[in-house]
């Protein structure tokens, strides 16, 4: 197989079996090239153990891939575009793996090659900058990269990404205490991506959009959201806390809304890399509450301190509901209970065992 025919096979991959094996026969073939061929099979490589998670082999395979159009780049600069591409992937890759200052230097190194470039490369390392400015808070260097990548995406015609960055835009804005020009923004979002069904993207904009709706609007938003069948993890996380809150500011239980959000934030923070909510506080509302509730939110909030962030000052009570739970699965049995907390508790149970846990 050789390189083209190795990237062309990962394109078509259709499971992670085939990347599995895509990944073991990447290597074996990089070894056997030089110059070019070599570096898009690397890269390649890179983006197969990205997919698989396996990130520190995902970075070596991009620094090795970068090391390369580095030195072909040095001959013909025609290979430019490889070494920003390279930096892109390493950003993407460090911001997934929260080592932010890294990111940030693989997107400012791969724009200084770009100089005043302005094409779909440059384009794509705004927005993914921007993005994580807006995530970290910061928010002048937030509202920098995404204007810049809005009036580029804006020339473009591309009426999807200009939903994705006005949304985005509109999230710094909002923290920014600049509500009527975020919520302006958001339905500029709104509109864009209602022309082309990106359903992902709508759901994304309607719940940042909740906090400016009347009561009407806001019943018919959340039927909206509630009716798209595949959200991600994390903005099922935001939707929970919503309703956690609004539940509280009409004196009824939240606890059941804040244990849902709770469970789907540490799930997106335990598969991506990224905190949507705060899911400990979430934890903390559920304790502080009288549900029923009280005695799993106070044992998972301590398995996720022992055992997620190395604390040892915490003792667990493995004779607990959740204790329980973890304790069947780490004996070989599995949890017969269906729900978002059970399903947490499984993932965790996993966690500890493939790390050899004992309790």
């Amino acid at each position: 197989m050789n390189a083209d025919e190795f990237v062309e096979a990962f394109n078509n991959a259709k499971d992670l079996t085939e990347l599995e094996l895509l990944a073991e026969l990447g290597k074996s073939i990089s070894d056997d090239l030089e110059g070019h061929e070599k570096g898009k099979v690397l890269g390649t490589l890179g983006n197969i153990y990205y997919a698989l998670h396996r990130l520190k082999e995902a970075e070596e395979a991009y620094l090795e891939a970068l090391n390369v159009y580095l030195k072909l780049s040095e001959e013909d600069e025609g290979f430019l575009p490889y070494v920003v591409g390279c930096l892109y992937n390493l950003g993407n890759l460090y911001q997934v793996s929260r080592k932010f200052a890294e990111a940030e230097k693989a997107y400012t190194d791969a724009l200084k090659v770009l100089g005043d470039v302005r094409n779909d490369q440059r384009l794509a390392i705004l927005t993914a900058l921007g993005t994580m400015y807006a995530k970290l808070d910061m928010k002048e260097h937030a509202e920098r990269c995404l204007v810049e990548a809005f009036e580029m995406a804006k020339v473009k015609g591309d009426a999807r990404l200009l939903g994705t960055l006005l949304n985005n835009l509109a999230v710094v804005y909002q923290r920014g205490g600049r509500k009527r020009e975020a919520a302006m923004l958001l339905k500029m979002a709104l509109d864009a991506l209602e022309r082309v069904g990106e359903d992902l993207g709508i759901a994304a904009v309607l719940q940042n959009l909740l906090p400016y709706l009347d009561e009407d609007e806001l019943r018919r938003v959340m039927e909206r959201l509630e009716s798209f069948e595949e959200l991600p993890i994390d903005l099922k996380a935001k939707i929970a806390y919503f309703k956690a809150r609004r539940a509280e500011e009409k004196g009824e239980d939240p606890a059941e809304h804040y244990m849902e959000a709770a469970c789907l934030g540490f799930m997106a923070y335990r598969n991506f890399g990224f905190q949507s909510i705060n899911f400990m506080h979430c934890l903390d509302k559920v304790i502080e509450s009288d549900s029923e509730l009280r005695e799993d939110a106070v044992v998972l909030k301590k398995v996720i301190l022992k055992y997620y962030y190395g604390s040892q000052k915490v003792e667990i009570d493995f004779d607990s509901r959740v204790g329980r739970m973890i304790k069947a699965v780490l004996e070989g049995d599995d949890i017969y209970e269906d729900g978002i907390l059970e399903d947490t508790v499984r993932l965790i149970a996993e966690d500890l065992l493939k790390a050899g846990t004992k309790i």
